[in-house]
């Protein structure tokens, strides 16, 4: 049998079924796909009981048009109507109507409402479905134990865009920490009275393809980075043979000068991170630099005052993310002393 004789004969079969269960079309006018589309938008007004049972039958039609106007009926069909959504965002062969169903059953609804809907998209094979499932997850904070943990699941997911979704929302390292020159509270002059360099070499390096080096405690001051890979600072990662776009994380130490007698703000400077940075001093979180691409080559400070110890090693952790072409911290940094 033809594949052509075989899509006229299944067409044939669903107009067929569809005039026996709602008498609402003869086959003559039933046998095109735009009369089948329109049949599907119709099915709409239907009676329930006769409509959800048609228009089941219309998602399995072999012109997507027609099962994209079926999903779209069915949502207008209470919980019948859902319960057949729910089966074709499980089995449907098209992913564009597995996400139209998808979007049709988290309609009007919260996340916390939506979770077993949510959980089957995070499976599907389509990114596009798992985009919309993990954005969903992540619009609505706090997160409710379940949903931690079905967004720890997208946090792992193999394609970074869904990955990148959820990572604010699980992300659980804040500061608040305002910069000496932009405190509303100081009205003096803020000079450098110091500049000391960090060590360009002696760094370590690790890839986190799966975004998950958080959850390790990879910023803690005893981690054993004795595996990971030396680099420097003040070069990009690529020439260093780190061919890698996404994240991946500096060890590093440095001895802080004595104590000054007066000074009122202890900073570092970071000369370059492409593109955005999260940064923990001794195993405190100091704080980011979280602009995406467009900060790959902007200076930033983050303020160390409470953390830093003076006259001893200092143990610096930069986790940096970097989307397309050099990445890493390919400019200097420097702890300055302010007064």
């Amino acid at each position: 049998m033809t594949m052509k004789r075989f899509a006229g004969l299944f067409a044939g079969t669903i107009c067929l079924t569809i005039i026996l269960v709602t008498g609402c079309a003869s086959p003559r006018q039933a046998d095109n796909a735009k009369t089948r589309r329109q049949l599907a938008l119709d099915l709409a007004e239907h009676n329930t009981a006769k409509a959800v049972p048609a228009l089941t039958i219309l998602l399995q039609d072999d012109n997507v048009l027609v099962r994209r106007a079926a999903v779209h009926s069915l949502a207008i069909h209470g919980q019948t109507g859902r319960d057949a959504l729910h089966q074709a965002l499980c089995e449907n062969s098209d992913e564009q109507t597995r996400r139209m169903a998808l979007q049709l059953l988290c309609q009007n609804r919260r996340p916390d409402d939506c979770l077993d809907f949510l959980e089957t998209a995070l499976s599907d094979q389509s990114l596009p479905v798992r985009v919309y499932a993990a954005a969903f997850l992540a619009s609505e904070q706090p997160a409710t134990e379940r949903r931690q943990q079905l967004l720890q699941k997208a946090s792992r997911d193999e394609e970074q865009a869904v990955r990148l979704l959820v990572m604010r929302a699980i992300w659980a390292f804040h500061c608040d920490t305002v910069l000496l020159r932009e405190r509303q509270d100081w009205d003096h002059d803020v000079v450098v009275k110091e500049r000391h360099p960090l060590p360009e070499t002696g760094w370590k390096i690790a890839i986190d393809n799966d975004v998950q080096g958080h959850t390790r405690n990879w910023f803690k001051t005893d981690f054993d980075d004795s595996a990971w890979t030396d680099i420097q600072i003040a070069k990009y990662w690529e020439p260093q043979g780190i061919n890698h776009d996404g994240f991946a994380w500096y060890r590093g130490t440095f001895k802080a000068p004595a104590k000054p007698a007066r000074f009122n703000a202890a900073e570092l400077l970071f000369g370059g991170v492409d593109e955005c940075a999260w940064v923990w001093l001794n195993g405190v979180y100091i704080g980011d630099h979280d602009l995406g691409p467009m900060g790959w080559n902007l200076p930033f400070s983050l303020d160390v005052t409470k953390v830093l110890k003076w006259g001893e090693d200092n143990q610096l952790t930069v986790r940096v993310h970097d989307s397309n072409l050099g990445g890493g911290i390919w400019k200097p940094i420097t702890l300055e002393i302010l007064e």
